[in-house]
């Protein structure tokens, strides 16, 4: 095995770690993982992208297959199994089933190794100071303290990824023995195989874009120098490879549902994504990164500034790579044609390293003041603090009623409880971060930072069970699903197929398990090519009426906007065929909330208890009675030709 290549050592070495280093280390750990833990069962209901990873490893689970991960019963091919793997090891581990803190808690876990990461890679490339300052300013962070209560895998990937380049660039340049290079340089290859194994093939984007971007732009070519990279290749196919081998070998079309879900997403292919090309998506990132770095996004742009220019004693090959780092995902994810906020989370642990250094020398006591600033500062805090909650609340209010007040339903909240949580949140932000702005202008630059971190963690205590349940309430699906659960007679549920989209909440909340009309891979195969949204909706309303037409009980649960597509368009298309829509009976539908978050469940035979009447607008019954007197007028035009064209 070749000799790995000496790193290039920094002007300023690396601090050495002091008992202090090592209290502040334990503190932080230990506010970051009370912080994870707090309520894991409380808080807003699960939204799609939770659903999908504890709906699956809860059928997983009980179908004892740990190879292929299904959901609603069909296969679930699009991720690897790395999340539902966690959730279900996590909820053996506690001998329970996969309920809502078995879902959440891996990334909780993934939460406190990523702030510890954060913490160390800072500690290497600008010292102690600077890594308390990133590892605080992180744990205090809205993308730690959110995310780390969600079930998704976003959390778990974007840990991985850190560490695994953290590991890799101390690994190449801030260690001395060889022995540690060599075990640093391994650790990232297995961590980013395991990054794999969470959610395929990002880490091969996410690890690798900002490692070629670093060795080209810096040219460090002699790192690549070294046979142990041929062992930390075989490290990084390890945790995946054997998985992705036998799902090929058990199903031959796993490579198809791939290149769909990986490369038609990238391209726009994907229908979902379809609409994403339009130019205001192009700068759909800029608020991601504002929005994840709070409260210190206003000192985003001075930090990547600072990583050109770092501050004497700082690792200049280091905050380049920061650098690269995040703006090689930043321009990734951007060019992608498939843009949700939540794709940039591996590109945040950068910028919040970047941001350690920038905090401590603004808040470093030494620091020349600048009184008409600073006092320009403090009353734009105190001023602009409450005016924009206020804003926020009115807005929030508003949207809140739109969605809730539809129908009043015992036990939900009321426009009252929704006003006083908030104010009691915008009080906790406003008198927090005043007095952290009245500190700093003080002088007391150490106790304004830590006043800012506190506030954040007392907001997250106080919003997470009490505001945050009701602004981001999944009342309407919890509710609906409930009715699926209940209403719907066991001998019917082999009847139930989900049209268009799957809604995750759905399936959750129930545990009802229900396929859709058409299996998304047949409808890949009679495309033979990409996606067409428009074909398959076509493709799907044809399945619909034809089950409608049947004697066998056939029960669709549908969105309310697709329900109503489906009986709009329908009646005029039919009736210039000749034919007219099956008679149609009412199941269930949405109780409360406004239309976008209605479903129906409609079907060709009568329910078993008294047939609901279907709730519209009286636009939409106009809307329905017109389509139905046009399919009519076309009937009777048809009729003449009928009567007379010749006879057998």
């Amino acid at each position: 095995m070749s000799e790995a290549p000496a790193p290039a050592l920094p002007a300023v070495g690396p601090d050495a770690w002091t008992g202090t280093t090592w209290c502040w280390f334990a503190l932080l750990a230990g506010a970051t993982l009370a912080l994870a833990l707090y309520d894991l069962d409380g808080g807003p209901g699960f939204e799609p992208i939770d659903c999908w990873v504890a709906q699956t490893a809860r059928e997983m689970q009980a179908a004892g297959d740990w190879l292929v991960p299904r959901f609603a019963g069909e296969t679930r091919m699009q991720k690897s199994p790395g999340p539902y793997w966690a959730v279900m090891l996590t909820s053996l581990a506690r001998g329970t089933p996969v309920d809502t803190v078995s879902a959440r808690l891996p990334s909780a876990i993934a939460a406190v190794l990523l702030v510890l990461t954060i913490f160390w890679l800072a500690h290497r490339i600008a010292g102690e100071r600077a890594a308390r300052f990133a590892g605080f300013a992180a744990s205090a962070s809205v993308l730690v303290l959110w995310w780390s209560h969600r079930a998704a895998s976003d959390l778990g990937l974007t840990t991985c990824t850190t560490a695994s380049l953290a590991a890799l660039w101390i690994g190449s340049e801030a260690v001395r023995g060889r022995r540690m290079r060599v075990a640093l340089w391994l650790t990232g290859y297995f961590t980013a195989g395991l990054g794999m194994l969470y959610k395929m093939p990002m880490p091969l984007v996410l690890v690798g874009l900002p490692a070629v971007l670093y060795v080209v732009v810096l040219r460090r070519w002699t790192l690549l120098a070294s046979g142990w990279h041929l062992v930390g290749l075989a490290l990084f196919l390890l945790p995946w490879l054997p998985w992705a081998v036998a799902v090929i070998h058990s199903d031959p079309a796993a490579l198809l549902r791939w290149r769909v879900e990986f490369l038609d997403r990238f391209t726009g292919d994907l229908p979902s994504v379809a609409g994403q090309r339009a130019l205001p998506w192009w700068f759909t990132y800029f608020g991601a990164a504002a929005l994840y770095t709070l409260p210190f996004t206003l000192s985003v742009p001075a930090a990547l500034l600072r990583a050109l220019r770092p501050p004497e004693g700082v690792n200049r090959r280091g905050t380049l790579f920061l650098a690269l780092w995040f703006l090689g995902h930043f321009a990734f994810f951007t060019v992608s044609a498939g843009k949700e906020w939540r794709y940039l989370l591996p590109a945040v642990p950068p910028l919040l390293v970047l941001l350690g250094i920038e905090l401590a020398r603004l808040f470093d006591p030494q620091r020349r003041p600048n009184p008409k600033l600073e006092r320009a500062a403090l009353w734009a805090v105190w001023l602009g603090v409450p005016l924009g909650l206020a804003v926020a609340g009115l807005v929030g209010l508003r949207r809140w009623y739109q969605l809730s007040g539809t129908l009043e339903l015992e036990g939900l909240a009321t426009g009252r409880d929704v006003a006083i949580a908030f104010a009691v949140t915008g009080a906790i932000l406003t008198v927090g971060f005043g007095l952290a702005a009245t500190l700093y202008q003080r002088r007391r630059a150490a106790a304004s930072f830590a006043l800012l971190v506190i506030t954040m963690w007392g907001v997250w205590l106080w919003a997470w069970p009490r505001l945050l349940p009701l602004i981001e309430s999944q009342r309407a699906y919890i509710d609906f699903a409930r009715q699926l659960r209940d209403e719907i007679p066991p001998e019917y549920r082999a009847a139930l197929r989900s049209v268009g989209f799957q809604d995750s909440r759905i399936v959750w909340y129930s545990d009802v398990r229900f396929p859709r009309v058409i299996d998304p891979l047949q409808l890949l195969r009679e495309q033979r090519g990409p996606r067409s949204l428009d074909y398959e909706k076509r493709r799907t309303a044809e399945e619909i009426i034809a089950a409608l037409a049947r004697p066998a009980p056939a029960l669709f649960v549908a969105r309310f906007e697709e329900y109503m597509e489906l009986r709009i368009q329908a009646p005029p298309a039919l009736a210039a065929e000749g034919r007219r829509l099956p008679p149609i009976r009412h199941w269930l539908q949405s109780r409360y909330g406004d239309f976008g978050q209605h479903f129906v469940v409609f079907g060709n035979v009568a329910p078993p208890f008294p047939e609901p009447e279907l709730r519209l607008t009286d636009k939409l019954r106009a809307r329905l009675a017109a389509a139905e007197q046009e399919a009519e007028r076309i009937l009777a035009a048809r009729a003449p030709a009928s009567a007379s064209a010749p006879t057998d």
